[in-house]
């Protein structure tokens, strides 16, 4: 009896000592789901970092990230891997630089990205900026649903390859609109700021170098250097019949094969510090012979018709051209010749001898003359409308050109009744300003009635720069121009400020832009609490 109560007892200890163990492990399964639950849920919706007092989920944060995989995969595409970048592999076990991974350099560009988005719409709000950007908002879905079903994918699936796993429409969209507010009100910070005729005056007297030109006359001559030889070594048949034949021991064989390559190395090194020494000397005295050509030419040079006399003679390649002109110190080539005719000491007629090490050559130059060029830049406005065709892989050589043929005449026949509209109608800039907006296919100036403001000589395709910059062009002047974008209905509205002035102010104004976002975000701090992002750390 004593006995079996006594089991009795062990049984009802084992089975609360079971229970409390089984209570016990349903307690760490729930605790681990928890934790899992409560990780997923943070890696949703807590925060990714932080950006001064705002916190970033990661949904926003991979949008920023991947915007800029995205920029500078339609930039280089095919070209990364030059860049040693493989999309395909994880980002931070490949290269930047020393020290620095892919995943870091994109995370670089997403943190500094959200510190200006952030640093500005806050700087919006408290200046009560307020902006609408629907269109902006509208546009971006329109591209993604476009993309999505040019990819043969949903929507949701594409805004995940192309955003991160947690894009969806709606925070892509709230993204995309506080981005456009940001931009909006930079934008308006811009044009609100003001930058004086003095402050460019200033910036040209302090960087004359950098806007002035000059007129020069040059002249190449190239040294005569040898070209490099090798004698050839040839085994003929023969010898290595009779090396064979007389040949018995293997081992004694390969020793001597080892003793003559020594041999033939030494030797080589030897030809090869002769044959360098020779080709050093070859080229002292092709250079020398160079120079005294040149200070031949140089000795009788007494102005502009003797130079051109003395070329024919002397340059290397008599047919290139000789005569510069209004050319910037930054085009001049080799650095040697640009840094004589920009020395502030330098008079007309000026004549010199420059060596030109790296290629060998010497310049003989002549310096006519140094100014500021007044060329004025302009402002048009164009309707475009492009004459591109759809074609496919499926069709002919001859199905594609009736296909361009058509489109073409398509282009031209808008162009004209568009044209004809503007005629017939108010024949305003403003009227043409709203056809612009309405029919032009030229994204880059259709959304500000298709004005284009300070256009430099050259900035422009061919045929619409030749038209905006003829002699004869009055404001108000219109035509139908095409280039080979298709056809472009112009409206020439007049001249603005010289091409130098307006450079100046633009370089003025991103200095003052960016002084402002410096003074914006530097005390912006990025916070990353949970170690997402390892740049941050080191």
């Amino acid at each position: 009896m004593q006995r079996r109560r006594e089991e009795e007892l062990r049984q009802q200890r084992k089975s609360r000592y079971s229970a409390i163990a089984a209570v016990l492990v349903v307690v760490v399964i729930v605790a681990v789901l928890a934790v899992k639950i409560y990780g997923g849920y943070q890696d949703k919706h807590g925060a990714y970092v932080t950006v001064g007092e705002h916190e970033v989920q990661r949904a926003e944060y991979e949008y920023y990230f991947y915007t800029g995989v995205n920029s500078l995969y339609s930039y280089y595409g095919n070209y990364l891997s030059y860049m040693g970048l493989d999309l395909s592999k994880p980002l931070d076990e490949q290269t930047y630089m020393e020290g620095m991974t892919w995943k870091d350099y994109f995370d670089q560009q997403a943190v500094e990205q959200l510190k200006q988005v952030y640093a500005l719409t806050d700087a919006a709000a408290e200046a009560g900026f307020e902006y609408d950007a629907t269109e902006e908002v509208n546009s971006f879905v329109e591209s993604v649903e476009t993309a999505a079903e040019n990819a043969k994918v949903s929507v949701n699936d594409y805004l995940k390859s192309s955003y991160g796993s947690l894009a969806t429409i709606d925070n892509i969209k709230t993204f995309v609109e506080k981005r456009s507010v940001s931009t909006a009100y930079y934008n308006s910070i811009e044009e609100g700021t003001e930058i004086s005729s003095d402050e460019v005056n200033a910036y040209y007297d302090e960087n004359k170098d950098n806007y002035d030109s000059v007129d020069y006359l040059a002249c190449k001559i190239e040294a005569d250097i040898p070209e490099e030889t090798e004698a050839a070594v040839e085994t003929t048949a023969s010898e290595t019949e009779t090396a064979s034949e007389t040949t018995t021991d293997e081992t004694e064989t390969a020793s001597e094969t080892e003793t003559t390559a020594s041999e033939t190395e030494t030797l080589s090194e030897e030809e090869k510090a002769a044959q360098e020494a020779e080709k050093e000397a070859a080229k002292e005295a092709a250079m020398a012979e160079a120079k005294e050509k040149a200070d031949e030419m140089l000795n009788q040079i007494t102005d502009e018709a003797s130079f051109e006399t003395l070329y024919a003679d002397y340059a290397t390649d008599n047919t290139a051209e000789y005569e510069k002109t209004n050319v910037k110190k930054a085009s001049v080539s080799p650095t040697g010749v640009a840094e004589w005719l920009f020395d502030s000491e330098r008079q007309a007629g000026d004549t010199t001898v420059i060596e030109d090490t790296t290629n060998n050559a010497y310049y003989v130059v002549y310096f006519a003359d140094r100014y500021l060029d007044h060329t004025k830049t302009v402002d048009v406005r164009h309707i475009l409308i492009r004459s591109d065709a759809e074609t496919t892989d499926e069709m002919t050589d001859e199905e594609k050109a009736t296909a361009q043929e058509n489109a073409k005449a398509e282009a031209k026949q808008k162009a004209e009744d568009i044209y004809a509209e503007w005629q017939n109608g108010d024949a305003t800039e403003d009227s043409f300003a709203a056809l612009a907006e309405t029919n032009s296919e030229d994204t880059g100036s259709s959304t500000n009635g298709g004005l284009y403001e300070a256009v430099t000589k050259g900035q422009m395709v061919a045929n619409f720069n030749d038209w905006i910059f003829d002699d004869a062009r009055k404001p108000g002047d219109t035509e139908i121009v095409e280039t080979d974008y298709g056809y472009h209905v112009m409206y020439f509205v007049g001249d603005n400020a010289e091409e130098w002035y307006t450079k100046i102010e633009s370089t003025l104004l991103s200095n003052k832009m960016q002084e402002y976002m410096t003074g914006l975000t530097e005390n912006l701090e990025v916070v990353d609490k949970r170690g997402n992002i390892s740049y941050l750390h080191s």
